[in-house]
């Protein structure tokens, strides 16, 4: 299945670049790739789901986006949201995202649940977490040497990166770098995504980096109405570059309605309750 390259609609500060496979018509499927990544990590899902119509776009400031300011996690939704309606005949699509992609497939879930179908959530939380404040301040003392053969290494190891993917590193924003990565870590519930109808697999690596993305995704599976939470044993935060295998899989029975596979355990975090009080809490 030929992946090709292409600028989305315009808007009004420019074009998001778009991977794409598969023929408009069918059942579609848009990924949303990391901090720091382009729409190329996901060429080997859209690879294997020829059936489907796949969407990979470098979100602003990333891959063949770089040159697109990072606004907001809002303007990136919005930005999703009009591809999903542009290129999709039925104008709906199942999401998949990891980490700052997950963010942005959560504030889809808010936004526009309409054009939404199944969603996968990997490795992104909304409950606030002590520690966000030193990683952000971290991010933004490393985010201008985000170019260098060091840092590159600490990220590429942290998601799991092999060395083609690391490039895109190379082209990155380092402003949309740090303040991606700096929403991606305040992100907190609305009423509107608990109660949106979207089917949605919360997912995260067993160890994952930010502790609360587990009890998050334990959280919002008790309140909301058609999510389920699993995670992937002895796996971290870039579990999908570890297992790819694995992740595919999941990823295509999420979207089918198929069995999620046995290696995916449910998440059974102890502390949930505590967590679901923290995020009606937390609630605007």
């Amino acid at each position: 299945m030929a992946i090709t390259g292409t600028p989305a609609p315009s808007t009004s500060i420019g074009s998001l670049f778009v991977r794409e496979s598969g023929s408009p018509g069918s059942p579609a499927i848009v990924f949303l790739h990391g901090v720091g990544l382009s729409g190329r990590m996901w060429d080997s899902h859209m690879a294997a789901l020829s059936g489907y119509h796949c969407l990979a776009p470098d979100l602003p400031g990333f891959g063949c986006s770089n040159r697109l300011p990072w606004i907001s996690q809002a303007d990136t939704a919005d930005r999703v949201a009009e591809l999903i309606e542009s290129r999709m005949p039925s104008q709906r699509a199942h999401v998949v995202g990891l980490s700052l992609g997950g963010s942005i497939a959560h504030a889809l879930l808010a936004r526009r649940p309409e054009l939404l179908d199944r969603v996968v959530i990997d490795g992104s939380g909304v409950l606030p977490w002590w520690g966000t404040t030193l990683i952000k301040a971290g991010v933004a003392a490393v985010s201008p040497f985000l170019h260098t053969r060091a840092v590159i290494g600490i990220v590429g190891n942290v998601l799991g990166l092999d060395q083609e993917t690391r490039a895109d590193l190379r082209s990155a924003s380092r402003r949309a770098f740090r303040r991606g990565f700096a929403e991606a870590n305040t992100l907190r519930i609305s009423p509107e995504e608990i109660d949106a109808p979207c089917p949605t697999l919360l997912v995260a690596g067993e160890g994952e980096i930010k502790p609360p993305v587990r009890a998050s995704n334990a959280a919002l599976a008790a309140l909301m109405g058609n999510a389920e939470a699993r995670y992937a044993p002895g796996q971290g935060h870039g579990w999908v570059g570890e297992k790819p295998d694995l992740h595919r899989q999941m990823v295509t029975a999420w979207i089918t309605g198929g069995d999620l596979p046995s290696e995916l355990l449910p998440e059974t975090i102890s502390w949930d309750r505590a967590a679901v009080g923290r995020l009606l809490a937390d609630r605007p």
